[in-house]
């Protein structure tokens, strides 16, 4: 008698993978890659806020704001020790910025803000945090997540194995 792993190892060994179709990566959902993918961009493109608030040259406790950078709009300048700029989730970190504080421990006077809690992290997503560009995912049983992925990697269509077909012959 051979044990069941051993079983299952001698019938999968009698059967071929089905072949490949290429289908939209909305489709995805439940189906096994037949290939691999490479990322055709950078995530995030850039050094980027992780929340809003401040992006400061220092790690010093006052600053004069010069400026302000939305996602989609960066600011244009680098940042002295002594500087600050509003920044909000998304945007591009300027140059000369070595951290951004929440906006919930600043305090803010014109165009003078303070810090009122000590930093405690840097509240940065680094260039290339999730991916780099030609970094390849190998193939894998597609749940909603990856589809996320490829998606962010720039991915319109997906090569996946084609799902078999199957008959159920009830015997009496």
């Amino acid at each position: 008698m051979i044990s069941v792993e051993e079983a299952l190892v001698r019938c999968l060994a009698l059967v071929d993978a089905l072949p490949s179709e290429t289908i939209p990566v909305r489709l995805g959902a439940g189906r096994m890659m037949s290939a691999p993918v490479t990322a055709r961009m950078t995530q995030p493109p850039f050094d980027a806020s992780a929340m809003d608030g401040y992006a400061l040259g220092s790690l010093g406790t006052r600053f004069t704001l010069v400026g302000e950078a939305a996602a989609g709009h960066a600011f244009d300048g680098q940042l002295a020790p002594d500087q600050a700029i509003r920044i909000f989730t998304g945007a591009p970190v300027p140059k000369g910025a070595v951290t951004v504080v929440m906006q919930e421990d600043v305090s803010k006077d014109g165009d003078q803000i303070a810090v009122s809690t000590p930093l405690a992290q840097a509240n940065i997503r680094p260039k290339g945090q999730d991916f780099n560009f030609g970094q390849t995912l190998p193939p894998r049983h597609l749940r909603p997540a990856d589809l996320g992925l490829l998606a962010a990697m720039n991915i319109a269509e997906v090569s996946v194995h084609r799902r078999p077909i199957v008959a159920l012959i009830a015997t009496g």
